[in-house]
């Protein structure tokens, strides 16, 4: 079993200055992909779901597909719940087996979002995993597009008074970015890690530029969350495939999709610097046996 709450995998790559991918994932292929591409370049990997996939897709049923690929993975696999809603979904997803867990409280007051917060660390705490959280705001193409740096001075005191583990910041970067670039503040990202210390999440990761990437990590990002690029590559691909109507073997245009997605999980592991990590730093992290 290789599924691991991989608290020390995230301290390793901040130390190190490498990043893990977070890949969310949707359904058993993508799952597939992601692990396999892993598997291939001996990289530690973050396997993760959100509140859009979960309102297609029980959570159970999810997590189930998810460990059952872990266990027979030859490298260590987090299984994270992205942008949580508060303390109920937390516990659910601890009982359904996910080894990391986020709370996204940013469009909260910040006494409320710390409140709840602490919550949800002092439960993660008693079985070894980590949590992350948000401050300001990263908004999302085409829905509300609205973004806020977020405030150094706030992300000092949410961090003291939490104790959370990683802490996703605002720096300009916007979910659901797809065909664009999307430059972020790094004086801003600096400012903030050196302040707080902790490992920096980048959420909105399609879009951003390589060398911002690359630079954000050697100012303390740690862990890239990636969505929309293999979403939009993979309709791409179907919408290609699917206006020959000679494309009539299923399983063949399956295959194709997982192709697609393991494609853009390589480029990412290797922009990253995971690639060939595998098994640094987690000496200390807990083995899930389930």
């Amino acid at each position: 079993m290789t599924l691991v709450s991989g608290l020390s995998l995230l301290n390793h790559a901040h130390k190190h200055q490498y990043a893990i991918g977070a890949f969310s994932v949707d359904h058993i292929d993508s799952i597939d992909a992601v692990i396999r591409t892993a598997e291939e370049l001996d990289s530690p990997v973050i396997i993760q779901t959100g509140q859009a996939t979960l309102k297609h897709t029980p959570m159970n049923v999810l997590a189930a597909a998810a460990i059952e690929k872990a266990t027979h993975a030859k490298i260590p696999v987090i299984l994270h719940l992205d942008h949580g809603n508060g303390f109920s979904q937390a516990i659910q997803a601890i009982r359904y087996g996910y080894t990391s867990l986020m709370f996204d409280g940013s469009q909260l007051p910040i006494e409320d979002n710390i409140y709840i917060t602490k919550q949800i660390k002092e439960a993660a705490n008693a079985i070894g995993i980590p949590l992350e959280a948000e401050l300001g705001r990263v908004g999302t193409r085409g829905k509300d597009e609205i973004r806020q740096l977020t405030d150094p001075d706030e992300a000092v005191q949410f961090v003291r008074e939490t104790s959370v583990d990683s802490l996703a910041i605002a720096l300009g970067n916007i979910h659901a970015a797809y065909g664009e670039s999307v430059p972020i503040d790094l004086g801003h990202l600096k400012k903030v890690h050196d302040l707080v210390g902790v490992p920096i999440v980048l959420h909105g990761g399609t879009g951003i530029p390589a060398n911002d990437v690359k630079t954000a990590i050697s100012y303390g990002v740690s862990k890239v969350n990636i969505a929309t690029e293999w979403r939009r590559a993979t309709i791409d691909y179907l919408r290609e495939n699917l206006s020959n109507a000679d494309n009539n073997d299923f399983f063949a245009l399956i295959e194709g999709v997982r192709q697609t997605i393991s494609d853009i999980v390589r480029e990412k592991i290797q922009l990253l610097g995971s690639a060939g990590r595998a098994w640094e730093g987690n000496e200390n992290d807990r083995v899930y046996v389930l």
